[in-house]
């Protein structure tokens, strides 16, 4: 922060001290200029008036002397006199460079020299005949007035010396002013420059003292986290850390230190040879790649068993200059996820055991829903007349069978559900089913409401589970039924579509305004040939929010208690498991369709036809033995049995059944046993013992827990056919059929 005012005052205190320096030496060289200049115009100046001055004494000498041999005339004084004469005659031949002078240094001294000159000469006249001189009275006048004019000369000379001094003193007085000016200057620049330094040195003062401050906080607060932080540069050695990260990460205690590796650490963290870091090659491509580089997560098992959760990501400079190394890198953080996914775990399992509860109350409601059908449609068997109801009684009792059945696929659908089995699929033809449910429908949702089940034998048979596609009918019958509690209508209706390319099923136009819709699949419908059953209801429609929630399990419109919300759920379950698609079109008070888009079945194939009751394949009367713990089921099992012409032997449990296998002329050709049985030997374990005793044996093991599509034991016999509990007398002689052909075929 303080950086740049420091540079700026380092850049003003260099200018002032520039300043000075250059004011101080241009002052010195012009006075040492003007006083060479003067001083050579002086030493010149001095030898003029040094002259004249010997000339002014050796006149006033002659003077003196002349004016002493006037009066006395002593011959001294005569010699005084002539000795005078001589000496400014001796003189004369210096005056031509002191008027050389006098002229160069001042003029307008011409006049006087001229006449210095002149008197001179005329002493130097008197050389020859000084006694002459002696006694002329010119003589005095020559001496007064050259002492004049050298008086003249000398004053004017000391003037011209004294002008030139003021003249010098003039011509540096301006130059003095600028230097004082720059010295004035120089000063305030250095004063500024050092005030700009004190503050800046404060200001530096207080940055370094807040970042101070900062980097404690910071440092605070990295050792307060939770997760552990560690900091690398960008060639992967560790700059920062917290206290956490080792133990997190399972460290040893001063394993942790500056100038640490990325590749020591990742070399450490290693778990059954794989280690848990990513490679420094791929942090530093990414570093190179710039900021759009995603954050890497991972979950895995840390060296000291606990659950991590590794996360990298990197950091540049504030101005996003990704070229000074000193400000980019990279952060690893660790978190100890092994609560969390306890928790997880454990919030699985609640909401499991809730679904379940609500599973297991929407499914006792439908149960007693069939249970209803059952008893209301035997005791009016019951108590129809034989003789003249005949007709009355048969329907009953078909509405009681096919309500048992629904019961058995109820079963099966939670199994299925539970497991996630994929039921297996048949052809189906559809007039069938709409004829079978029609009835059924009639019953439940009751005379306020009208079903019309439209004509189905020009549609194309379907390749699904016949029992889902009456469970998913009887849901959206249902469904229907509650959107109009005051009465209405619903039509289940069918149509042939074949598109010769895919189409997005929301595209295509409904009926009725409802403009509202929403399907179990956003991707395009397959091209192809298709089955759409639709189920129409003139109920009071649903809106957008309810449209967007209708297929998530447990979701529900309906009170507390009267409705488990996985109705629709698993009509979308079974379209999705039979290759189509669920599309729901509604608005409110404008009723709703559901669309159910179901693939055609392979052409030429046909329904199976059901097994009818008859004798065994081979006149020769075949022995089964029955090894059931529950009377009713063993009983009814025997009867199947016994009326398709088996002799039938019964035993309560495993025990019991080999009793009677072991005793002497007892030979079986069939054994149909449940799984699960009381004692020592299950049903598994007996039909690997009597297939043993009895080579050939048919075997049908029996049980509530198989599916269609699941998994086979693995304590199952070989060759054993396994049976899915409840099931109807046709397909359990279908499956003894298919043992016994098998038997016979070996």
């Amino acid at each position: 922060m303080a950086r740049h005012p420091a540079k700026r005052a380092h850049v003003l205190a260099l200018l002032g001290a520039a300043l000075l320096i250059v004011t101080f030496g241009t002052l010195a060289m012009q006075l040492g200029n003007e006083i060479a200049r003067h001083g050579q115009l002086d030493r010149q100046s001095a030898g003029s008036d040094q002259f004249i001055r010997s000339i002014d004494r050796l006149v006033g000498e002659a003077r003196r002397c002349r004016f002493a041999w006037l009066a006395t005339q002593e011959p001294g004084d005569r010699r005084c006199f002539i000795d005078a004469i001589d000496r400014i005659a001796a003189a004369r031949a210096g005056l031509p460079d002191v008027v050389r002078v006098q002229e160069r240094l001042k003029q307008g001294h011409t006049v006087t020299l001229d006449q210095v000159r002149t008197e001179v000469d005329q002493i130097a006249a008197w050389k020859p005949v000084p006694d002459d001189a002696l006694s002329r009275p010119e003589t005095d006048v020559v001496l007064d007035n050259l002492d004049q004019a050298l008086t003249r000369l000398s004053s004017v000379d000391t003037e011209e010396r004294a002008g030139r001094l003021a003249d010098m003193l003039r011509n540096t007085s301006w130059q003095k002013r600028l230097d004082v000016l720059g010295i004035i200057i120089g000063v305030l620049v250095m004063i500024t420059a050092g005030w700009i330094l004190d503050r800046t040195s404060l200001a530096a003062a207080r940055a370094e003292a807040k970042n101070r401050n900062l980097a404690l906080q910071l440092r605070a607060v990295l050792d307060s986290l939770t997760i552990g932080v560690a900091v690398f540069s960008t060639d992967g050695i560790l700059r920062h850390w917290n206290d956490r990260l080792g133990a997190i990460l399972g460290l040893d205690e001063g394993f942790l230190r500056p100038g640490l590796s990325y590749d020591d650490l990742s070399a450490t963290l290693i778990v059954d040879g794989r280690p848990l870091l990513e490679p420094l090659s791929h942090v530093e491509r990414a570093l190179h790649n710039g900021e759009g580089a995603l954050p890497v997560v991972a979950e895995c098992k840390g060296i000291n068993g606990a659950d991590l959760e590794l996360c990298r990501t990197l950091f540049f400079a504030p101005d996003g200059n990704v070229d000074i190394e000193d400000r980019r890198g990279f952060v690893l953080t660790a978190n100890d996820i092994t609560l969390r996914l306890r928790s997880e775990r454990a919030l699985g399992e609640a909401q499991k055991l809730r679904a379940v509860g609500q599973l297991t109350a929407g499914i006792a409601h439908d149960f007693k829903n069939l249970l209803t059908v059952i008893l209301g449609n035997l005791e009016l068997s019951m108590d129809a007349d034989q003789s003249r109801d005949i007709t009355r009684r048969q329907n009953c009792i078909n509405a009681a069978v096919h309500a048992a059945r629904r019961s058995e696929t109820l079963t099966g659908q939670l199994l299925s559900f539970m497991r996630r089995d994929k039921p297996a699929p048949d052809t189906v033809n559809l007039a069938d089913i709409f004829s079978l449910t029609t009835g059924l429908l009639a019953r439940v949702i009751g005379p306020r409401i009208a079903v019309e089940c439209a004509d189905a034998r020009t549609i194309w048979p379907v390749q699904v589970n016949p029992a889902q596609l009456e469970s998913a009918l009887l849901n959206l019958a249902i469904n229907a039924r509650d959107a109009m509690p005051k009465g209405g209508a619903v039509r289940i209706q069918a149509t042939n579509v074949t598109f010769p390319a895919g189409v997005d099923l929301l595209t295509l136009p409904v009926e009725n305004e409802r403009g509202l819709r929403v399907a179990s699949e956003s991707t395009p419908l397959a091209a192809g040939t298709w089955v759409r059953i639709d189920v129409t209801d003139t109920g009071c429609g649903m809106g957008p929010e309810i449209l967007q929630q209708l297929f998530e399990p447990f979701f529900t419109t309906k009170d507390e208690g009267t409705g488990t919300g996985l109705g629709m759920a698993m009509v979308v379950n079974f379209a999705h498991h039979s290759g189509g698609r669920v599309v729901v079109s509604s608005a409110p008070q404008r009723g709703s369709q559901v669309t159910l888009w179901l693939p055609r079945a392979p052409v030429g194939a046909t329904a199976p036809a059901p097994v009818r009751d008859g004798p065994a394949a081979s006149d020769t009367i075949r022995k089964a033995l029955v090894v059931e713990d529950d009377p009713a089921i063993r009983d009814i099992v025997a009867t199947i049995l016994g009326l398709a012409g088996y002799r039938v032997s019964e035993a309560a449990d495993g025990e019991a059944a080999f009793d009677l296998v072991a005793d002497a002329g007892n030979h079986y050709d069939l054994l149909v046993t449940d799984v699960q049985l009381p004692g020592p030997l299950d049903g598994f374990r007996l039909a690997q013992l009597l297939a043993e005793r009895l080579p050939g044996l048919g075997i049908v093991c029996m049980s509530g827990d198989f599916t269609a599509d699941g998994a086979r034991p693995a304590a199952a016999p070989e060759g054993a056919r396994l049976l899915s509990k409840p099931f109807r007398r046709d397909g359990f002689l279908k499956v003894v059929a298919e043992v016994m052909s098998e038997r016979v075929a070996s």
